[in-house]
């Protein structure tokens, strides 16, 4: 399976989903791939962003700093030469980082342009009524009105955000409720164990909501859901 399709294939599910399926395969641990609460969608009424991660830092606060956009210029470059949709993973570089403020609709009017899909961030955000129209995914701890020089810097070298270290090249599932990575070494089976995922939750919430059934009987029907569960996520990763 080649990375578009992969992407293409993984934008039908929820992040939800997709998280519960890596843990599902067993070959992760969350605190390495999923995103903590500081970074939030900003943008919960679009579709679910997937794409591949770009890594850039930025200082948009400092006092007195001098501009440089050639790294972000580059960054675009790339992107406008790929066949795959982009997420630029930027992370801020002031001492001040509660007033960096990183994108606009400007900017994302560029970035959808050159072919980005998403943007994930542990800096502030504005304009978010026009970044929202041109269907740039956001993902941000907070809104900021504005910025100072932007002195762009380390393009592709890895970044921290909420909590998760992520690299260029690095496969990134962010919805309305959070932003992860999706481990390499889960993408051959990924696709197929979200799908049994769904069909698992489909089946305990059936039963989980029943009124004719006693906890302790729930309880053992569940218990008999997942060894089944487990049984078929096993035959994914077997092959």
């Amino acid at each position: 399976m080649t990375k578009r399709v992969l992407i293409d294939q993984l934008a039908d599910f929820e992040t939800a989903v997709v998280a519960n399926a890596i843990t599902a395969l067993g070959l992760s641990e969350a605190h390495t791939y999923a995103m903590d609460g500081s970074i939030a969608c900003q943008t919960p009424d679009l579709p679910p962003m997937v794409g591949r991660a770009i890594t850039i830092r930025l200082d948009s606060c400092t006092p007195g700093i001098e501009s440089d956009n050639g790294p972000y210029n580059e960054l675009l470059d790339q992107i406008e030469d790929s066949d795959l949709p982009h997420i630029l993973v930027v992370q801020t570089s002031s001492k001040t980082p509660l007033r960096e403020c990183v994108l606009g609709d400007g900017m994302a009017k560029n970035i959808v342009a050159c072919g980005g899909g998403g943007f994930v961030t542990d800096g502030g955000v504005r304009d978010m009524r026009g970044v929202m129209d041109q269907g740039l995914c956001v993902f941000a701890p907070r809104q900021t009105v504005q910025h100072g020089n932007m002195c762009w810097s380390d393009l592709g070298a890895p970044v921290e955000i909420g909590s998760v270290t992520v690299k260029t090249g690095d496969l990134l599932h962010g919805d309305y409720g959070g932003c992860i990575t999706v481990p390499e070494a889960n993408h051959p089976w990924i696709v197929a164990a979200g799908s049994q995922v769904m069909d698992f939750e489909k089946q305990a919430h059936l039963e989980l909501r029943r009124t004719d059934l006693r906890n302790h009987q729930k309880r053992k029907l569940m218990q008999e859901i997942s060894a089944e569960h487990a049984r078929r996520i096993a035959a994914i990763k077997a092959g």
